[in-house]
């Protein structure tokens, strides 16, 4: 019987043309047929988001976050391991500086019991926090458990070691545990948690750590993470605050990818790209935005937003552009700027332009209440492509001004240099320099340049690394000449 089967199967394949390219070996034939592979979860899923703001000159600030968990999970076994970092300085002063590590292990006893074991540690230099280890054993239950939902609550017995405010201690403690997270669809996930561990012996000497956050899947591999996290230590050292308020957005990668993602080859409406030596026609629009914020102990906040827009018809171009950061440490604003530009271009044989623009600055660090500055320019365009573009251009313009409480107006030059580069489907680089001169003082001028670096994750989310330089060579008394930031964030393209 199976001598027949096999011989039937080779008289089917038999009849199925074959393709000049393609060999078959009789091994092919009789091997067993197979429908689909099936796909395996990975038993361990890694993944990690980052977030991170610098301002240098005037304004001098760090802020940097870090995260990175591990879950593991197979039959009865569930586990997980996972860090955070937060760290921001100002002026040389450290601001906000704490790490977390945790860990846990469960064995499912039946679909909804599990017993665990769990372990911590945490430092808050801020807080004078050296070190505090947590460690025990807990049985929980789950209230909710699907592919959508789930909902546990746990309690166990445990032990505690820590050094505060230079004093060491250790004792036992008790764990209340809760934690949740719901699925609304393949891209959205929000996710809840809290851990009550007081003192054993004294109730009101207790740890209260919150976290709440919002995952937006991107591809299979990224996506937008932010989380918020509260802290309450109800004995804190000396007059430290009790409580500490952490915000981190950024963006994560899944080493194993993420589950239940959507597939790259969808079905779409959209239409698809011009060729590589069209530019487009119309409104492009790219709007990019980051953030981190620290509060209580720790207490900063960064903010950076920028918007860049484009029109372009035959023979006609408009450019407008906005750019803001602020920040501040310990209640005191460390920067706070806002650029903004409008530019409208005539061009002739696509190469040769004639323009009009007119630009304003102003950042309250370096004492610059205004200013002003309309131009007309001449350019021209060395590449003009969809994937790369090259242009300079220069012209008289005028200077108004008030710095430091004094004003100025005077007759200047601008210059500007311009330049973008599709390096590939999902990497996109750009840069912009800008001279403002005054020919009646050789020392008097203002330069400033932008870099930023863009790497796609869908075609109209993308992941921005960015950088700004500004130097105004005869700045307001006491002040530095040179100020620059850079950040990373994500950035929406429409």
């Amino acid at each position: 019987m199976k001598t027949t089967l096999a011989l039937l199967r080779l008289s089917i394949f038999s009849l199925l043309p074959l393709q000049a390219s393609e060999t078959y070996s009789p091994g092919d034939f009789l091997s067993p047929l197979t429908i689909t592979d099936i796909k395996k979860d990975p038993l361990w899923e890694i993944t990690g988001a980052a977030s991170i703001g610098l301002a240098k000159g005037n304004a001098n600030s760090n802020n940097y976050g870090l995260q990175a968990l591990a879950t593991y999970k197979k039959n009865e076994h569930e586990g997980h391991l996972g860090a955070d970092f937060f760290y921001s300085e100002n002026g040389g002063t450290a601001t906000t500086n704490s790490l977390r590590i945790y860990s846990q292990y469960n064995h499912l006893i039946d679909n909804q019991w599990f017993i665990g074991t769990f372990g911590s540690f945490l430092n808050n230099e801020i807080a004078n926090l050296d070190y505090r280890f947590d460690t025990g054993v807990t049985l929980g239950y789950y209230f909710f458990k699907n592919d959508n939902t789930k909902l546990s609550l746990e309690t166990g017995p445990g032990y505690t070691w820590e050094n505060q405010d230079k004093l060491s201690n250790d004792y036992f403690s008790l764990r209340l545990a809760q934690t949740f997270e719901h699925k609304f669809n393949k891209e959205l996930k929000i996710w809840q948690s809290t851990i009550l561990t007081p003192k054993a012996s004294d109730l009101g000497d207790t740890l209260f750590i919150a976290e709440a956050g919002i995952q937006i899947l991107l591809t299979e591999d990224w996506s937008l993470r932010s989380a918020l996290r509260y802290q309450y230590d109800n004995t804190p050292a000396g007059s430290q605050d009790k409580s500490d308020i952490l915000l981190l957005t950024g963006l994560s990668y899944s080493l194993g990818g993420f589950k239940n993602s959507t597939k790259q080859d969808r079905m779409t409406l959209k239409p698809k790209d011009k060729k590589n030596g069209e530019i487009k026609m119309g409104w492009t629009t790219t709007a990019a935005l980051s953030h981190s914020l620290a509060k209580g102990n720790s207490d900063s906040l960064f903010l950076g937003a920028t918007v860049d827009s484009a029109y372009r018809q035959k023979g006609n171009e408009t450019f407008l552009s906005l750019t803001y950061n602020f920040s501040e440490n310990g209640g005191d604003t460390s920067a706070d700027s806002l650029r903004t530009r409008v530019q409208h271009n005539r061009v002739f044989n696509e190469t040769y332009f004639l323009g009009g623009s007119l630009g304003y600055f102003r950042d309250d660090i370096a004492d610059v209440s205004y200013r002003f500055t309309p131009s007309a320019t001449a350019g021209y365009y060395f590449i003009k492509r969809k994937d790369i573009t090259l242009s300079v251009e220069a012209g008289p313009s005028m200077t108004f001004e008030e710095i430091d409480g004094l004003t100025d107006d005077f007759f200047s030059v601008t210059s500007a240099q311009n330049f973008t580069w599709k390096i590939s489907e999902r990497l996109t680089f750009s840069q912009h320099i800008t001279g403002i001169f005054d020919p009646s003082d050789r020392q008097n001028y203002i330069l400033s340049a932008r870099a930023k670096l863009d790497t796609n994750i869908t075609p109209n989310l993308a992941w921005r690394i960015s950088w700004a330089l500004t130097k105004d060579n005869t700045p307001a008394p006491t002040r530095k000449s040179t100020d620059s930031t850079l950040t990373t964030g994500i950035a929406l393209k429409f």
